[in-house]
């Protein structure tokens, strides 16, 4: 059998600028009921979903989760769970902390811009063998237990990191301005409500005018527009999703003003949202 050899080159971009601390690990097993009510951690979190489906509010948002997907908590993000089906519902799940990946803002373990639940599809065996190995690490506690743990958390965290690239090009957003991140993540969270660019400004203690360049400079558009886009593609998703009268979807995403609110969908997606409905519904 030829020898195959390929060297190693250091060109990888992906780095730890601290050692993550595992905290915990654990799981919840045949279990025809779950339940975990709101609670708000000052570390990080991954649930990953070994069988059966579950219920997830994060940060004010639901989610359904079902077998292969994760759900990563990062500090001070609100959070509930329950299971929601009549198979067995199992998780695995660890906790950490001092963290800081390279590009991402101390303490996280996602960046803002990205969603808190992922499915993990061709990697989910990985994501289940590493938890799997740590939680049995961690109740073995046999000699280099905590740096066989640490190892797989790390592992761990870096495979998320290569299943979010895929979607999310974390290589080309890493090293964008902290501020521009939370300004994303602000209008994430905040755009079905009534706020301006002077809102955000007051709320990350920076001018309006700084806050717009960064933006522009690392995301490529404005917070205005952006804003805007975000408001509309959660229009788009209601008008095909659900009867909601056009006024009332433009009060749900933040328009008081139904008329402003048409005007704005049709500069952006060239229909009115009532043609928009009607085409998308005959397709």
């Amino acid at each position: 059998m030829p020898k195959i050899e390929i060297p190693h080159q250091k060109s990888d971009t992906f780095r730890f600028k601290r050692i993550p601390e595992l905290l915990f690990a654990g799981k919840v097993e045949d279990e025809s009921f779950f339940y975990a009510p709101p609670q708000i951690h000052d570390f990080c979190e991954i649930i990953y979903v070994v069988e059966g489906t579950g219920e997830f509010s994060i940060g004010g948002k639901n989610y359904v989760l079902q077998q292969g997907d994760v759900a990563i908590y990062n500090p001070g993000v609100p959070h509930e769970e329950r299971s929601s089906s009549e198979v067995p519902f199992k998780v695995f799940y660890c906790g950490l902390d001092n963290l800081h990946i390279e590009g991402v803002p101390y303490g996280m373990l996602l960046p803002p811009y990205v969603d808190p639940v992922i499915s993990c599809e061709k990697y989910a065996y990985r994501v289940e063998s590493y938890l799997s190995e740590m939680l049995q690490e961690c109740d073995s506690q046999v000699l280099g237990y905590e740096t066989l743990s640490n190892n797989l958390l790390m592992s761990l965290i870096t495979l998320i990191y290569r299943i979010v690239d895929v979607k999310h090009q974390f290589q080309e957003l890493k090293g964008k301005n902290e501020i521009s991140l939370r300004t994303k993540e602000f209008i994430d969270k905040n755009y079905t409500q009534s706020i301006t660019l002077k809102d955000i400004a007051d709320t990350l203690y920076v001018s309006q005018h700084y806050l717009s360049h960064r933006f522009k400079k690392d995301l490529g558009d404005s917070p205005v527009n952006y804003l805007i886009n975000r408001r509309i593609e959660e229009a788009k998703r209601l008008l095909v999703d659900s009867n909601i009268p056009v006024h009332e979807i433009a009060a749900r995403v933040g328009y008081s003003n139904d008329k402003y609110f048409s005007m704005l969908f049709k500069k952006v997606t060239g229909q009115t949202p009532t043609a928009f409905r009607e085409g998308e519904r005959r397709k």
